[in-house]
C-alpha cells in the first residue's frame, strides 16, 4: 500500500488533485491488477498442485467480486447523472452504440442518448432522486446481465413518485463495464406520468 501511495504521490502539496487518480476506473483497475498479481504469485509459488488450484479459484472469485462492484456502481452512476443533470456522465455509462429503452422511447448512440437525458431531466426526472436496489448480476466473460429495482423520490415532498425495474445487457470495454442495452419497465403507478407525456410503455 505504501508503494501504491508513493507511485501516485498521494501526500504532500497538491495531494487533493493527485488523489483523484485513485477514483473511478483507476481505482477499479488498481484493485483488479493487485488481486491478479497477488493471487497469481501465490499460485506460481505454491508447494502443491492442489494449493495452486485453490489459488486460481480464489483469484476468479476475487475478480468476479470486483466486476460485480463495478457494475453496481455503474448503475448508481447512471441515476446520479440524472439527479445532477450531467449529460456527459450519463452518456459515458453506455458503450459506443449503447441503447436505452423506456416509456419515453428508444435512444441509441451518443447523440440520441444525450437528447434522451435532456428530455428526462427537463420533464419527469426533474427535481427527483433516483435510487437503485436489489441488483442481480450475472457475468460471462466480457459480457454481463443485470436486473434491479428503481425507486424515484420527490426532492421537496419526500414522496415516492414512481417505481420501475431495469433489465440490462453490459459489455466490458477498455474503459470498464458499460451498458450495451438498458431497458426500463415502469410499474403501474407511473401510468399517470406516461399519460401526461402522451407516450406508451
Amino acid at each position: 500500500m505504501k508503494q501504491c501511495a508513493e507511485t501516485f504521490n498521494i501526500s504532500g502539496p497538491g495531494s487533493g488533485i493527485r488523489r483523484n487518480a485513485l477514483n473511478g476506473k483507476w481505482r477499479v483497475i488498481m484493485v483488479r491488477n493487485l488481486l491478479s498479481a497477488v493471487l497469481m504469485s501465490l499460485a506460481a509459488h505454491a508447494a502443491t498442485p492442489a494449493f495452486a488450484q485453490v489459488s486460481e479459484r480464489n483469484m476468479a472469485r476475487a475478480l468476479e467480486a470486483a466486476d460485480r462492484a463495478e457494475i453496481a456502481e455503474l448503475s448508481a452512476r447512471f441515476d446520479n447523472s440524472l439527479d445532477s443533470e450531467d449529460a456527459a456522465r450519463f452518456v459515458a455509462t453506455f458503450a459506443t452504440e449503447g441503447e436505452l429503452v423506456g416509456f419515453w422511447g428508444t435512444a441509441k448512440g451518443t447523440e440520441e442518448l444525450r437528447q434522451a437525458h435532456t428530455f428526462m431531466v427537463s420533464t419527469f426526472s426533474k427535481n427527483k432522486r433516483h435510487v437503485v436496489t436489489n441488483h442481480e448480476i450475472s457475468i460471462n466473460g466480457d459480457r454481463a446481465s443485470m436486473y434491479c429495482y428503481l425507486t424515484v423520490f420527490d426532492r421537496v415532498g419526500l414522496a415516492v413518485t414512481g417505481t420501475a425495474t431495469f433489465t440490462d445487457e453490459l459489455i466490458h470495454t477498455p474503459e470498464g463495464w458499460r451498458f450495451a442495452r438498458r431497458i426500463l419497465k415502469a410499474d403501474p403507478n407511473v401510468d399517470p406520468i406516461i399519460k401526461q407525456l402522451g407516450t406508451t410503455k
